[in-house]
């Protein structure tokens, strides 16, 4: 069996860049919302907060995998992608206005990551739904490289971005990858309540 075999499904043919544009537009975001604050802010506490906030969804995750169940995971995933693009695309125009301010960023990163913890489950429990047993550990070895390559290549471009550019041309790239994923996502459909 190939490792290359789960292209062969649509579903993963779509998910795999949907997932890829989400892994480099979070790592990007982290990047640059941390550099904000920090800069802005001057405090090491804050930043900490800040990175403390990324992981909130952790106590709520539980309830993701229930609405997955009842509405299907795809649709979840659509959803949280959605609320992405909105998030980085607010947080863009304030930028873009000189209205961004280290609470404006604290309050969004915190509805984020009431969802972001979410979003490798859901890409994992959602390949697990369309592709056979045969094929799911290429699949999760090759979906895993997504999230480790955006680890490099996000970060670098988020602060190559961000220093070359600015902050609202930063968060254009961001809300862009967003935006680029959510419509690749809405390509994805399992077997199961989608």
């Amino acid at each position: 069996m190939s490792v290359l075999a789960p292209f062969r499904t649509r579903a993963f043919r779509y998910q795999w860049p949907a997932d890829l544009a989400t892994s480099w537009a979070v790592e990007m975001e982290v990047l640059i919302l941390g550099w904000y604050i920090l800069v802005e802010s001057e405090s090491v506490v804050l930043l900490v907060f800040f990175g403390a906030l990324q992981y909130l969804g952790s106590l709520v995750s539980p309830m993701f995998g229930v609405a997955g169940d009842r509405f299907g995971y795809g649709r979840l995933l659509w959803m949280t992608r959605a609320l992405y693009a909105v998030m980085a695309a607010l947080l863009g125009c304030l930028a873009a206005s000189d209205l961004l301010s280290p609470t404006a960023v604290l309050i969004i990163a915190g509805l984020n990551g009431l969802v972001r913890p979410s979003d490798m489950v859901m890409r994992y429990a959602l390949i697990a739904q369309y592709l056979p047993g045969s094929q799911l550990m290429g699949a999760l070895g090759i979906s895993r490289i997504t999230s480790d390559s955006a680890r490099i290549a996000g970060a670098l471009a988020g602060a190559g971005v961000v220093a070359m550019f600015g902050m609202a041309p930063a968060y254009l790239v961001v809300t862009t990858l967003y935006v680029v994923s959510f419509m690749l996502s809405l390509q994805v459909v399992s077997p199961r309540k989608i």
